[in-house]
C-alpha cells in the first residue's frame, strides 16, 4: 500500500448522527466518473490530506490533539451554545416558521452551537483597536459542523489571519444571532464579513445572503448554483428553510451583493452550463435554463448585463471560444476568464462585470472534482472576498485589496 492508499483509507466523521466515511468514498463511491489516478499522479491526495488533517486525526473535534493543531496554525478553537437549546415550537410562535423534522431530531439542530476560530493576535493587548475580516462558513446538510475544521475554510483564514464562525443553525436570524454574540466576544470586523458554504451550505450561504444583505460584504455558495427557482421557493427541506420573500432580499430591494459559485465539473453534472441535465453518468439536477436564470438573478442583484441562453446553448457547437467559456458554459467577456492549475487540478474561472465595471460576479470550475471542497477554492473564494466591505448597508469595492491574478 502506498501513501496515496493510505490516504484514501484515512477515516473521518461525515454526519451529524455519526457515520464514518473514509476519504476515498468521496472520490470513488459516491462519484465513480472521478479520475483518481489523475488524483494520485497529480499530487492532489496530498492537498486533502493536509485540508483533512484535523477531521482524521480524531472524530471528536473537542480532543487536545485538534486543539493543538489549530494552535500551531495561530488559530484558538472555541465552542459556544452547546448547552443553548433550539426550541423550533417557540421559534414558530415567534416567526411563524414550522419546521417538519425529517431527521429525527438531528443533533445539530436541538443547540445553538456555534465554533470559532480566532487568530492568536486578537488577544494579543497590542491589538485591541485591530478588526479582522470574517467568513461565516455553512456546513453541509446532515454534516457536523466540525465538518467545517476538514473542509480549508478555517486553514486559509489562518493564512491571512482573518476569524472564521461556524453555525450548525444556518437560518438567517439565527446566523445573524451569533453574529452578534461573536461581535461581543471577538475583534470582528463589521464591514468585512463574509458568507459562504458547500452544498446544503452553498444553498444556505446563498439564502443568507440575499435575505440578509445589510449584514455581508459577500457571499460565496459552493457546491451548489446559485439563485436557482427550487431554493427561493422551498418551504421545507431535510434542514430548517424558511419560504423565501423575493420582496424583502437583495434582489426584490436592489441590494448589491458580490457573489462568487465554485463546484467541480462532476458535481451533479452541471458543467458545462449548456450541456447541464444531459449527461447520464452521476446526479442531474437542473437544466440550462435553470441555470441560466439563477445567474440572472444574481446579474440583477449586481447590475450585470444578464447572460443569453441562446448564446449559451450555441457555445456547444463552436470551436472558437476559449477554454473557460467551453468549460464553464457561459459566455465571457475578453479580458473576463482565466485558468489557474493548483494541486493538480485545472480551474476555470470567469467573471461577470456590472454595468460600473467592478466584478461582482465569479464563477469557477474545478475540473475532475465531485462534490467536496478542494483548497484553491477557499483560497480563490477569499482572494474574491478581500476588496469588497459594506459600510451603513452600502457595498465598497477597494483594488488595493484586490487579488483578482492570484496563482
Amino acid at each position: 500500500m502506498d501513501h496515496n492508499d493510505e490516504i484514501l483509507n484515512l477515516q473521518f466523521k461525515m454526519t451529524d448522527k455519526g457515520r464514518i466515511d473514509r476519504i476515498g468514498d468521496l472520490y470513488t463511491t459516491y462519484n465513480p466518473s472521478v479520475d483518481i489516478e489523475a488524483l494520485r499522479q497529480k499530487g492532489y491526495l496530498l492537498a486533502v490530506e493536509k485540508m483533512m488533517e484535523p477531521v482524521t486525526m480524531s472524530f471528536d473535534d473537542h480532543d487536545p490533539k485538534v486543539i493543538a493543531y489549530w494552535a500551531k496554525l495561530g488559530m484558538v478553537k472555541e465552542f459556544h451554545g452547546e448547552n443553548v437549546p433550539m426550541s423550533w415550537s417557540e421559534y414558530e410562535c415567534k416567526t411563524g416558521f414550522h419546521w417538519e423534522d425529517t431527521n429525527n431530531d438531528g443533533p445539530q439542530n436541538l443547540h445553538k452551537q456555534w465554533t470559532s476560530f480566532v487568530p492568536v493576535s486578537a488577544f494579543q493587548e497590542e491589538n485591541r483597536e485591530r478588526r479582522y475580516p470574517t467568513v461565516i462558513v455553512l456546513h453541509g446538510g446532515f454534516n457536523p459542523k466540525s465538518i467545517i475544521d476538514g473542509w480549508g475554510f478555517p486553514q486559509e483564514a489562518a493564512k491571512r489571519e482573518w476569524i472564521v464562525l461556524a453555525p450548525s443553525l444556518e437560518l438567517s436570524d439565527l446566523v445573524e444571532e451569533m453574529l452578534i454574540q461573536a461581535e461581543e466576544l471577538y475583534p470582528v470586523d463589521p464591514e468585512r464579513v463574509y458568507i459562504t458554504g458547500f452544498s446544503y451550505g452553498g444553498f444556505m450561504s446563498d439564502r443568507n445572503a440575499l435575505e440578509r444583505p445589510e449584514l455581508f460584504a459577500a457571499a460565496g455558495p459552493c457546491g451548489a448554483p446559485i439563485g436557482c427557482n427550487d431554493l427561493r421557493q422551498m418551504a421545507h427541506s431535510p434542514e430548517p428553510m424558511r419560504p423565501f420573500d423575493e420582496k424583502k432580499s437583495a434582489h426584490g430591494r436592489r441590494i448589491t451583493m458580490p457573489v462568487m459559485n465554485c463546484y467541480g465539473n462532476l458535481d451533479g453534472n452541471r458543467f458545462p452550463i449548456f450541456d447541464s441535465g444531459r449527461n447520464a453518468d452521476g446526479p442531474v439536477h437542473y437544466q440550462p435554463e435553470e441555470l441560466v436564470n439563477g445567474i440572472n438573478f444574481w446579474c440583477e442583484v449586481n447590475d450585470a448585463e444578464p447572460v443569453s441562453l441562446k448564446e449559451v446553448m450555441e457555445l456547444r457547437n463552436r470551436a472558437d471560444v476559449s477554454a473557460e467559456e467551453q468549460h464553464i458554459g457561459i459566455p465571457l467577456a475578453s479580458d473576463c476568464h482565466r485558468t489557474i492549475v493548483a494541486d493538480g487540478i485545472t480551474n476555470y474561472i470567469g467573471d461577470i462585470r456590472s454595468r460600473d465595471g467592478v466584478v461582482r460576479m465569479r464563477i469557477m470550475c474545478e475540473m475532475n472534482m465531485p462534490h467536496w471542497p478542494a483548497p484553491e477554492m477557499i483560497r480563490q473564494l477569499y482572494d474574491f472576498f478581500e476588496p469588497f466591505s459594506r459600510r451603513n448597508g452600502e457595498s465598497y469595492y477597494n483594488p488595493v485589496r484586490s487579488h483578482t491574478l492570484s496563482k
